[in-house]
């Protein structure tokens, strides 16, 4: 796993590794485009027998692991009694747990090492006998080989170029990721959230403030005050801001006697002993140290704001309907950056702006709590009821 690790935390080797990743894949999907004939066209209305059905979506990344959630609780309110499967990555599968899920099965990073993984997966996949597959992505080459060698009696997807790939294809394209989820599931004729979905349990939630009450506590002689706006240092190549903005911005914070936490990326240990030194002095921060992707879930729901450039945990923040100021550095971001009323998008930022838009963002949740007081005293947040007996394989 040394090389694999390498090659995540390596700009080059990952660009490398990617080109290489992008040709193999280019050439098994002109094979079985040339071996497999294209499916029948069919309807939701005239699919028949569909008591088994697989989500595919078996990506490394946490954001397209959560931009997809919406469309498990859209197939399982279309077809309640069937059996939902869901194939997944060892990596994005905590961030799926309590979604109305049967079963999951769990592809590992090993397999790029070791392709019999893959076969073995395939057969296994095979074996269940779908009724219907699902690729929920309409631009993975990964995803829409496994919907077709999995021999599903019925697949559905995003309509791709002029030849048909599944039996049922969504039509329309859409400028935003978190549409693109409507659309696909828009043929079942049920409500589908615009936005993804992650579910924490009060344990996790409990653990959490734990954790918030350790990081405030440093400023704070009130332990009930728990207030602070996260700032995560990460992202993915070119979506990355460099060390010498988030010094700036931390600086900033501390001019302005804001209370704030430091997340890091899981590959942004480098610029942890600068980061830490620019905080031994602080007043007003914090430094949290690495959490389990649920447990940073949690925490991160407690916060006021989050501060993000396009990456996984802005998707998280999304799901846990907590307000976002996305970073944007390329146009592509902006198709993915979340766009509730209470978020805020800037487009290559001063620090000054940034402040500004933190300051702004405060201030106008202030007076909404205190406009909405009363009205609001005594409504907890909706739960959603977890999804009994969910089970997972992984491929080995």
């Amino acid at each position: 796993m040394h090389l694999l690790t390498l090659i995540r935390t390596n700009s080059y080797l990952k660009i490398v590794a990617r080109f290489f990743e992008k040709r193999m894949k280019r050439f098994l999907l002109g094979g079985l485009r040339y071996i497999l004939k294209a499916p029948e066209p069919e309807t939701i209305d005239s699919l028949v027998g569909i008591e088994k059905i697989l989500i595919i979506r078996p990506n490394f990344r946490l954001g397209n692991a959560l931009i997809s959630t919406p469309a498990i609780d859209a197939f399982r309110e279309r077809f309640p009694s069937a059996r939902i499967d869901y194939l997944a990555t060892d990596k994005t599968w905590p961030l799926l747990q309590q979604r109305p899920v049967n079963h999951f099965y769990l592809l590992s990073r090993e397999a790029i090492l070791r392709p019999w993984q893959c076969v073995t997966l395939l057969r296994r996949l095979r074996a269940q006998r779908y009724d219907l597959a699902v690729q929920v992505s309409g631009g993975s080459t990964s995803g829409f080989i496994v919907t077709r060698l999995i021999g599903a009696r019925y697949s559905m997807g995003a309509r791709k170029g002029h030849q048909r790939w599944y039996s049922i294809e969504a039509e329309g394209k859409s400028s935003h990721a978190y549409d693109a989820i409507v659309n696909l599931t828009r043929p079942l004729g049920v409500a589908c959230r615009n936005r993804p979905l992650l579910q924490l349990t009060e344990q996790e939630r409990d653990q959490a403030m734990t954790k918030i009450r350790q990081l405030v506590s440093l400023h704070s002689d009130q332990t009930a005050d728990t207030d602070f706006i996260a700032l995560f240092v990460g992202g993915h190549q070119n979506k990355r801001w460099p060390l010498a903005f988030w010094l700036m911005l931390i600086d900033a914070m501390e001019a302005c006697k804001i209370r704030y936490a430091v997340f890091l990326g899981p590959e942004e240990f480098r610029l942890l002993a600068p980061i830490e030194q620019r905080l031994m002095l602080s007043r007003y921060g914090s430094l949290c140290p690495p959490l389990p992707i649920r447990h940073f879930a949690a925490v991160l729901e407690r916060a006021r704001l989050f501060v993000t450039p396009d990456s996984g945990p802005m998707h998280l923040a999304a799901a846990l309907d907590v307000a976002t100021i996305s970073l944007v550095r390329q146009k592509k971001s902006l198709a993915f950056v979340p766009r509730e009323p209470y978020d805020t998008i800037l487009w290559r930022p001063e620090i000054s702006t940034v402040v500004e838009a933190i300051q702004a963002n405060l201030k106008g949740r202030a007076s909404a709590t205190s406009i909405h007081a009363n009205s609001a005293a005594g409504q907890p947040k909706q739960r959603l009821t977890p999804f009994p007996n969910t089970t997972h394989t992984y491929a080995s």
